[in-house]
């Protein structure tokens, strides 16, 4: 039997308490293990050479049994000198993290076993006391010549998901940098129904970035679970993308700048992304982050386990 941690949703009706749950289980930026080289730089141009996006993005994604798996494959304007200096920060992961929209807070605590706590919950604004945490632990942080491999993984998480895994893979390219997000994620019987029972409900329209075909000359998208991980894979990635493209911003522009530019780059994508207005989005996001960097200088948490019997 699955032992659920305590949280407040009596305000709840059971239907989005599903949604929630799907959320919570679905909305993080997880990975597999990549080899630490660049031998699959010509895979990744490749598919970047077939995106349908128009931009050097392409998204994949797959779902088989209990795990879902997904990639971004991206050329960034960047050169890798740079790129591969600014992630090997833990801290600079929190400052990029908190601009996805379900992200409520991050947590880093550097240290023997360096940690990363994610606070995830709904699109619209929320504290962290009422979003559900994630513990990820840095696993290895490798930089060569050219190549930067970055693991962070993750036990469990809520209602029986487990098995959480980020990986970032960094090189070098003629035109600047090449970037990859793997992801992969196990779901159980809990996590699984509320997937469903979202994806007939609220969901039901909601679709991803691979085409599966035409109508009228119109792309189709695809649906289902491979497109909730798309969309939640591909929101990590523009927080990467706008955190770069305003790092040389006065301090004390950054924090409106960045969430400036992740809104303007998502907004590229309505029918996948767009969730809040502008002015929503800005204005819940800076009250947010004023949240996470109280967390930030409070005691560290302690270490919250699920169980399962």
């Amino acid at each position: 039997m699955l032992r659920l941690p305590a949280v407040p949703f009596a305000h709840q009706s059971w239907c989005c308490r599903l949604r929630i749950v799907a959320l919570v289980g679905l909305a993080l930026l997880v990975g597999s293990p990549l080899v630490a080289h660049a031998d699959g730089a010509e895979d990744w141009l490749a598919a970047i050479a077939e995106s349908p996006l128009g931009e050097p993005i392409a998204v994949t994604s797959t779902v088989q049994g209990g795990v879902v798996e997904g990639a971004v494959h991206a050329r960034l304007p960047y050169s890798f000198a740079l790129v591969a200096s600014e992630l090997e920060a833990l801290s600079a992961w929190c400052e990029i993290t908190v601009l996805h929209i379900n992200i409520k807070s991050c947590v880093y605590r550097e240290g023997a076993d360096a940690l990363l706590h994610l606070y995830v919950g709904r699109a619209r604004y929320e504290q962290a006391e009422y979003a559900e945490r994630v513990e990820l632990v840095r696993r290895s942080a490798q930089m060569g010549e050219d190549w930067l491999l970055i693991e962070l993984e993750g036990d469990r998480g809520p209602y029986g998901t487990r098995d959480y895994s980020i990986v970032v893979h960094v090189v070098p390219h003629d035109t600047g940098t090449l970037v990859n997000l793997e992801y992969s994620l196990r779901f159980g019987v809990i996590a699984r129904l509320a997937a469903l029972v979202y994806l007939a409900t609220g969901g039901r329209e909601r679709v991803g970035f691979t085409v599966v075909g035409y109508e009228n000359g119109e792309p189709q998208y695809i649906g289902g679970l491979e497109g909730m991980i798309e969309r939640t894979v591909m929101r990590f990635y523009l927080a990467l993308q706008a955190w770069l493209d305003v790092r040389d911003r006065p301090a004390q522009e950054l924090l409106l700048a960045r969430l400036e530019r992740w809104f303007d780059l998502t907004d590229e994508y309505p029918r996948q992304l767009r969730e809040l207005d502008r002015e929503t989005y800005l204005e819940q996001k800076q009250r947010e982050y004023a949240n996470q960097q109280k967390l930030q200088d409070a005691p560290p948490p302690r270490r919250r386990i699920l169980p399962l019997d």
